[in-house]
């Protein structure tokens, strides 16, 4: 284990992962960066369109997350993605006093700041579908998916607001997960070839 030309250390165990992990990660990555997306821009006042596509695509998004959670359940994954038990911080602070010494987490499925990172961005995106979902009975004027009219506009704007809020959250995992992997791929650890490519497991 060396540091590459930046003095960054990977000490990712570089283990495979199996196609169905793949299969999902892929379509996370591809529905929620689409519908984070579109979602800059449902306030255009030009047209309506974006905002009928974010409720499509978050119709998706809701039923692409729902399987992640399935397959968290199915492959035991909770105490990696949430280890917040004294074991499991003790494993995060580890990890983040390595980052100062220029060692990367470790990737894939293990207990530490990578899976806890993970888990955050899951919580976000499955509180931003419940809300996005809630919006979509509550949208004023005609436009909830019942066609009623609701004039209920405190609650539309109280659970907009939850919505907006929980989207800086996901921004942020996104942008850290995308950073990390960048990282690791630049010292040298395949982890973009691993979680894409369809491959035996190694």
């Amino acid at each position: 284990m060396s540091p590459d030309e930046n003095g960054i250390t990977d000490k990712s165990s570089g283990g495979g992962f199996d196609n169905i992990t793949r299969i999902i990660h892929l379509a996370m990555a591809v529905v929620l960066t689409l519908q984070m997306c579109i979602g800059l821009l449902v306030h255009d006042p030009q047209t309506r369109l974006f905002l009928y596509l974010h409720e499509y695509v978050g119709i998706l998004s809701t039923l692409v997350i729902f399987v992640e959670w399935l397959w968290i359940y199915t492959a035991s994954r909770f105490s990696v993605l949430f280890p917040w038990n004294r074991a499991g911080i003790s494993f995060i602070v580890r990890d983040l006093r390595n980052l100062g010494k220029h060692i990367l987490p470790e990737g894939g499925d293990t207990v530490g700041l990578s899976g806890f990172w993970h888990g955050i961005g899951i919580l976000s995106f499955t509180f931003m579908a419940l809300t996005g979902i809630i919006l979509l009975f509550v949208l004023p004027g005609g436009h909830s998916i019942l066609g009623q009219r609701s004039t209920d506009f405190a609650l539309y704007t109280r659970i907009s607001l939850y919505h907006k809020l929980l989207s800086y959250v996901a921004w942020m995992y996104l942008a850290g997960h995308v950073l990390f992997a960048i990282l690791h791929q630049l010292a040298g650890n395949n982890v973009l070839g691993r979680i894409f490519l369809f491959t035996r497991k190694q």
